[in-house]
């Protein structure tokens, strides 16, 4: 109790500071990863100095039981008034797991979207797309979804190509489907999965230039997946096609440290384990 004290003083004195908006997680991806490898002792030791370590202890408390969500949802509201986007969204996202779905709630997201969080803009974006089907709902759903994804938002791009792709909303642009998807393939970095959309693509030139290489670099990431579809376009390539496209994926394992099991010398055994 002792030490909640001291951070709520602590709060306070940041907070009497002019609150200006700012945004710390455009994607929930990067928000994963820092709560996952920051151990709550070490953010009760840097809350006081860093206002996002204080932000994901405040997130920490929320997972808890009624005492210490109450704690979280004052460190919110103190974060919150002081211009973090993130903790408005994070407040929405509080109200709702207690289901308290008022106005109130839905006020924090659509605040934290305008401040320009790209998390609240993209969920912001599917409730108008679950709301009644209307020209002004499917209006605002792309408007806010473009958002999210100029944002930098990759769920929020993902979908932006997709819906290009098919026109779903927006006039059918395969240029821009393809240029959103690789945009998304610029910023995932590691997180980036949607490699049987982006070898469709480099294959049969879709929006963008026939690439087979690229392509087949594609399937090769996508693991015992990808084998059939190697396999298939195998015999329009040249060896040195081939051979680039396996550069081009152990290139982009080894940059972002994921690797696949045949990368690694493993293959699938009929029991489902890589051996």
């Amino acid at each position: 109790m002792r030490y909640f004290r001291s951070i709520l003083i602590i709060i306070v004195m940041i907070f009497a500071l002019p609150a200006a908006s700012r945004t710390i997680y455009n994607n929930s991806e990067e928000l994963m990863d820092d709560q996952l490898k920051t151990s709550e002792s070490k953010l009760q030791s840097s809350a006081d100095s860093n206002e996002k370590d204080l932000y994901l202890l405040a997130l920490r408390y929320a997972s808890k039981d009624e005492e210490y969500k109450n704690k979280s949802r004052i460190m919110l509201e103190r974060l919150s008034k002081n211009g973090l986007s993130d903790a408005k969204r994070s407040l929405y996202t509080l109200r709702k797991e207690l289901k308290i779905t008022n106005e109130r709630a839905e006020e924090y997201l659509l605040k934290s979207a305008q401040d320009g969080n790209a998390i609240s803009q993209k969920e912001l974006a599917y409730i108008y797309l679950n709301k009644k089907d209307s020209l002004d709902n499917k209006t605002e759903y792309k408007f806010w979804m473009e958002k999210a994804a100029n944002s930098g938002n990759t769920e929020a791009m993902r979908e932006t190509a997709v819906n290009y792709f098919i026109g779903n909303g927006v006039k059918r642009d395969d240029s821009m489907g393809a240029l959103w998807l690789t945009r998304l393939y610029d910023k995932a970095g590691r997180h980036f999965d949607d490699w049987d959309l982006l070898g469709a693509v480099y294959e049969t030139g879709r929006g963008t230039p026939i690439d087979l290489a690229k392509a087949y670099m594609c399937y090769d990431l996508e693991g015992t997946a990808g084998i059939e579809e190697k396999t298939r376009i195998a015999p329009k390539m040249t060896a040195e096609q081939r051979a680039e496209g396996l550069r081009l994926s152990r290139e982009w394992q080894e940059k972002n440290h994921v690797y696949t099991m045949q990368s690694l010398g493993l293959s699938r055994q009929k029991d489902g384990s890589y051996r």
